[in-house]
């Protein structure tokens, strides 16, 4: 194979490595993604474990990661009894994967743990010192300004995914300044 073709391919997939150990990902699976994205052909578990030099196992554990994230689907190869997988290469879809399973959990947990933390400060407050009574309102301040930020981050990440179950009466809440 041509220089430049094999420097392209290998920039590309450290790259990817680099930018899924970013995301939180691990480098084998950002790896494991941009060879598969830059082969024309399904490509089985032998063939990635000789690629990127790493054990088949390793492979193995990453591929059902990458599946459960919709980066990657296991195909169906005639003649061949191995397993083959091949890339999701609609860029716009792995985003709504990624986004639409662990960003979108995360900023709902944090809207729910902040709601708790405005209950527990609003039933406390009642029998709190008058300094502490400032402290807790203060508190609630910087937390509904938290919520707002995450809702915001709701809404866009709905907008982006494409939802339709979107919580308008949360959204009206929000304060824009």
């Amino acid at each position: 194979m041509d220089s430049t073709l094999i420097a392209v391919n290998d920039s590309t997939v450290s790259g990817l490595g680099r930018l899924a150990r970013f995301f939180g990902f691990s480098d084998v699976m950002g790896r494991l993604y941009g060879t598969l994205l830059l082969s024309p052909e399904p490509l089985s578990l032998d063939e990635l474990a000789d690629t990127l030099e790493i054990s088949k196992g390793s492979v193995s554990m990453n591929m059902r990661d990458l599946e459960r994230w919709g980066m990657a689907k296991e195909v169906w190869v005639r003649g061949d009894r191995r397993k083959f997988y091949k890339a999701e290469s609609d860029m716009g879809q792995v985003i709504r994967n990624v986004l639409g399973s662990r960003e979108q959990r995360e900023v709902n947990l944090a809207i729910q743990v902040l709601g708790q933390s405005v209950e527990k400060l609003q039933s406390a407050e009642p029998g709190l010192s008058p300094e502490e009574q400032a402290l807790a309102r203060y508190y609630l301040d910087r937390i509904r300004d938290l919520q707002g930020f995450f809702q915001f981050a709701q809404l866009a990440l709905h907008a982006v995914l494409g939802s339709d179950s979107l919580d308008f009466d949360a959204i009206t809440r929000i304060e824009i300044e």
